[in-house]
């Protein structure tokens, strides 16, 4: 990224807890003026109290194309700028705490499938429509999952938007780099937040959120050639994935003269 970090604005979403909360912090010490999204008021308020002015929170349905809008415009407005997106928000099918290890079809129903496409999948893709229309944002960064490089057979609506989400960032890297616009997704393994059960807790190894959050900040504040990083241990670190070629494909979808 052209420019100096104190100059920089960036959103982020699901920033009351967790991943984005970690990387709130991380950019705040990066020296980037951060403006932090969620529907958890009471966390998100004491978080950005914390860090203090220029920072700062604002509500937001990630779920609602017109509020979207709405935060992009009001931080133009404020700011006069928005350099960087991270869409991080997102939420699995059981409700938080309850055990993972029990059988998925009793949660898998229209009502959770819905909830989970909205936040995951539909958050992301009216974030990104909201960011092509702001003049100078550079780069858009996406919280995926390893459930979306491998199926997570413990929670299938979950894996089915992380996959979702992945699929629509791929096919968009081009036609937003033609835009100007970067856009990377960030895989994470199993990490310390809230959307992990106990039950999972007891049995696999949780990673610092803020392993997370240095990742992003290296990936946004890198030009080393992504898109899709794995992050699933500190001990092995961020590690760019080389997403595979279908065979037979090359050329299949080659323009020809029809004439």
């Amino acid at each position: 990224m052209n420019g100096s970090a104190a100059e920089k604005v960036i959103l982020i979403t699901g920033a009351a807890t967790g991943i984005g909360a970690a990387t709130a912090r991380e950019f705040v010490a990066r020296g980037f003026t951060v403006v932090g999204a969620d529907i958890d008021r009471a966390a998100g308020e004491a978080l950005f109290a914390e860090l203090g002015a220029p920072h700062e929170f604002r509500m937001l349905d990630v779920r609602d194309a017109a509020a979207w809008h709405a935060i992009v415009g009001a931080i133009i407005d404020r700011l006069g700028r928005l350099d960087v997106l991270h869409l991080n928000a997102g939420v699995m099918m059981r409700p938080k705490g309850a055990a993972i290890m029990d059988d998925p079809l009793a949660w898998f129903t229209p009502e959770t499938f819905c909830k989970v496409r909205s936040v995951n999948l539909d958050g992301v893709a009216f974030g990104i429509i909201a960011g092509m229309a702001v003049p100078g944002l550079s780069r858009i960064i996406v919280t995926a999952s390893g459930a979306a490089l491998l199926p997570l057979d413990i929670d299938p609506c979950y894996t089915a938007t992380k996959y979702a989400v992945l699929g629509l960032s791929l096919a968009l890297e081009k036609p937003l780099a033609a835009r100007g616009i970067r856009i990377d997704v960030i895989c994470p393994g199993a990490i310390d937040t809230s959307l992990t059960a106990p039950d999972v807790r007891e049995v696999v190894h949780q990673e610092d959120p803020a392993f997370i959050a240095r990742s992003v900040a290296t990936i946004v504040t890198s030009d080393a050639p992504g898109p899709v990083w794995m992050a699933f241990t500190e001990k092995d670190g961020l590690q760019r994935y080389d997403v595979p070629g279908l065979p037979g494909m090359s050329g299949a979808l080659d323009v020809t003269d029809a004439a």
